[in-house]
């Protein structure tokens, strides 16, 4: 039997950046999707979290709008890349959440890249992993992510922020001190807007770097975003500058300087919030909350519109601060809330 462990993952700071070929910090995090299988003529999965289980022969690679779908996907792009590969027998369980912002399908991806690559021989790099299951989600199950998922969790690494450049693919790992926890906050919403409203935001970010004459928004000046329509330069404009704070997080990181990192947090929350509107009032609360309760900063992480958000806490003080964010969420709103405690984690494995 082959046992794969793939994390969830956070990102620190890049929201929204990696789709105009800008920075970001994800880290990988120790709640993941584990894959327990053997090798077998044709695909049979059972899922814990949805009770059922798929079906499918590797000649029958078709969308069916269900969970097998990312499963499928990995199929069909080592196929189209001419890999020779077989079937899985096994079950998919683990304690990651599902539909929490945490990136539980580019971790089921990972999952079932990672061992179709043991089980096959396949020899996959790293990098082809995070690739060919970033084209499985843009092509097959048809989400238009970008690569910081997959690369969060096929290079995470324990103890450490993966400050990656989306453009070139250069990487470097980032030590996350280790007496302060990242408490995760999932708001209980899905994120039901998240496709349009992101594809809508995509959209204008692919079109202001045309109108800039632009390849990344890297090679962006804020002073520049005066040629850009009001809208256009509005959502720009929080792009531009949540590129420059991931480089002041990684050097704020390298000094050791928590205060800072949580400083800068909290500010890229409220101009995500106010100039690419894709938090929510939940999200918001949290971060209002958190901040009060001793967080040293808080944003949301994902695409936002519900999902989750972040806190950076004292890790004796982690547990106290989610309890009481808590209990505070639910005198406000319905739904049903959780947190975790996580901390960096290895990729995939």
């Amino acid at each position: 039997m082959i046992r794969v462990e793939s994390p969830g993952r956070v990102n620190l700071i890049g929201e929204h950046t990696d789709y105009t070929f800008g920075y970001v910090m994800p880290m990988a995090i120790n709640l993941y999707t584990i894959l327990e299988g053997e090798k077998a003529e044709v695909v049979t999965l059972y899922s814990e979290h949805f009770r059922e289980e798929k079906f499918f022969s590797l000649d029958q690679l078709y969308k069916e709008n269900t969970w097998i779908d990312y499963v499928k996907g990995v199929y069909w792009v080592l196929k189209s890349e001419g890999y020779n590969i077989g079937g899985i027998k096994g079950k998919i369980l683990g304690n990651l959440p599902i539909g929490a912002g945490l990136s539980s399908s580019a971790s089921l991806e990972l999952a079932v890249m990672a061992f179709l690559d043991k089980a096959y021989s396949l020899n996959l790099s790293r990098l082809e992993m995070a690739l060919f299951a970033k084209k499985a989600e843009n092509e097959f199950v048809g989400v238009p992510c970008g690569i910081l998922d997959q690369f969060a969790i096929a290079f995470g690494k324990k103890g450490h922020a993966i400050f990656l450049d989306t453009d070139t693919l250069s990487y470097g790992y980032i030590p996350f001190p280790s007496d302060v926890s990242v408490l995760v906050f999932y708001t209980g919403v899905k994120r039901e807007l998240a496709s349009s409203a992101y594809a809508e935001r995509r959209k204008i970010a692919e079109e202001s770097l045309r109108f800039l004459g632009k390849r990344t928004s890297k090679d962006v000046d804020e002073s520049e975003l005066i040629k850009l329509p009001s809208l256009y330069r509005k959502f720009f404009g929080y792009i531009v500058r949540e590129n420059r704070r991931v480089l002041e997080v990684r050097d704020a990181l390298k000094n050791g300087n928590i205060e800072e990192v949580g400083e800068i947090l909290t500010r890229a929350h409220w101009d995500i919030a106010r100039n690419y509107g894709v938090s929510s009032e939940e999200l918001d609360f949290f971060v209002r909350k958190a901040r009060e309760l001793g967080a040293y900063g808080a944003r949301l992480t994902g695409a936002g519109f519900g999902g989750s958000a972040i806190a950076l806490v004292d890790k004796e003080k982690a547990e106290e601060v989610g309890k009481a964010v808590l209990e505070e969420y639910g005198k406000k709103f319905p739904w049903k809330a959780k947190y975790f405690i996580v901390e960096p984690s290895d990729g995939v494995g």
